[in-house]
């Protein structure tokens, strides 16, 4: 992938972006989506930008997804029209910048209670239109929603209100991650759907018609053909890859976008390397074989624990690694590194191409 180029770019830490694995990605995710007769509306929390969201749409994605109304305010401004916020708006900021943004753009918005619905509702009755919403329904995240059998009157206590349309029900498969085997990560997929399908069954009992049902996670996309019911799926890391979807079989290697660039800068004893990347450039989170990310090419060293500024790596038996070295590492966590960063380096064959700005970083508001 990157080679000679890193000399040029030696201020290390950085991210590097290589742009054909990343277009392969997006690619292919969208041929899964068409071959299953789904809409793809993928989750750009992942890479928070207006950039790559495009290139999803020019690769025939319906729309896009966005976690927090800030990074719905950075794809709007750059011309991106259809967007669910999969996030409960709650309080009078956040729908005044909604109601605002809301001239701008085709917004759907996610959420689980009447409550925050009560809120949408009243923009809607200020704009005098509908606004689209769809209901969280817990499939065995245990986040946002309620178990099928709880969610049934909440839900349709939100379809009551005359300014939202219910257009679908979503969940997330985020738990999907922590299964062992390629079985039990597919049971999930398609017991999301079901669980889903029956709420959906339910409401339509009580008169309440609801067309779509979005799944999510990029841990099982690939199954979205095997998946019953589902009308949508929203994947975000699929674009990047990282070692928690590696972890669950949706990727090798060789399907990682983006990798932490870092160089070894103290060598301390034979089996303790220091390189110039922490925990402000890497995710903390915690994977299930140990440490914080896969060092290509280094079989035999772990990035053991992070501070700040430093990573540390622990080598087992020998390793010619010596300061002034660069190692490129796949995080175990893409989403939380890209928020940490300013710009993502575009390669390709080798080659920098384009420096692409994170112009949704820290909009998590």
């Amino acid at each position: 992938m990157i080679n000679e180029q890193f000399e040029l770019l030696s201020d290390t830490p950085f991210l590097a972006l290589d742009l054909e694995v990343l277009e392969r990605n997006l690619q292919n995710m969208a041929a899964l989506a068409k071959a299953a007769g789904v809409k793809l509306r993928p989750h750009t929390k992942t890479h928070k930008s207006p950039y790559i969201a495009k290139k999803q749409l020019e690769y025939g994605a319906a729309g896009i997804t966005v976690a927090k109304l800030g990074e719905a305010e950075v794809m709007a401004e750059h011309g991106i029209d259809d967007i669910l916020i999969a996030f409960p708006l709650v309080g009078r900021n956040k729908l005044k910048r909604f109601s605002d943004l809301l001239g701008r753009a085709k917004l759907t918005v996610g959420l689980d209670d009447i409550a925050v619905a009560k809120g949408i509702n009243d923009v809607g009755e200020a704009h005098k239109r509908r606004i689209p919403i769809y209901a969280d329904v817990d499939t065995g995240l245990h986040r946002m929603g309620r178990e099928v059998s709880e969610s049934i009157g909440p839900i349709l206590e939100i379809a009551k209100l005359p300014y939202l349309e219910l257009r679908g029900l979503m969940s997330h498969t985020g738990h999907a991650y922590a299964k062992p085997t390629e079985e039990e990560i597919k049971a999930i997929a398609i017991e999301d759907a079901e669980l889903m399908n029956e709420a959906r069954l339910q409401l339509a009992k009580q008169g309440v018609e609801v067309p779509e049902i979005s799944v999510g996670a990029s841990a099982t996309a690939r199954f979205i053909r095997d998946i019953p019911h589902a009308t949508e799926m929203r994947p975000g890391m699929y674009a990047f890859n990282d070692r928690f979807v590696m972890a669950a079989g949706g990727a090798e290697v060789e399907d990682c976008a983006v990798t932490v660039v870092a160089t070894v800068v103290a060598r301390p004893t034979p089996n303790r390397i220091i390189i110039d990347a922490g925990s402000k450039t890497f995710a903390a989170d915690a994977f299930k074989h140990g440490g914080h990310g896969h060092v290509i090419g280094h079989p035999n060293v772990t990035l053991r624990s992070l501070s700040e500024e430093h990573g540390t790596i622990e080598v087992t038996g020998d390793s010619d690694l010596r300061i002034g070295d660069v190692l490129r590492i796949i995080p175990n966590h893409i989403c939380p590194s890209i928020n940490l960063a300013d710009e993502l380096f575009g390669f390709r064959n080798g080659e920098l191409e384009t420096v692409i700005p994170v112009l949704g970083r820290g909009k998590n508001r």
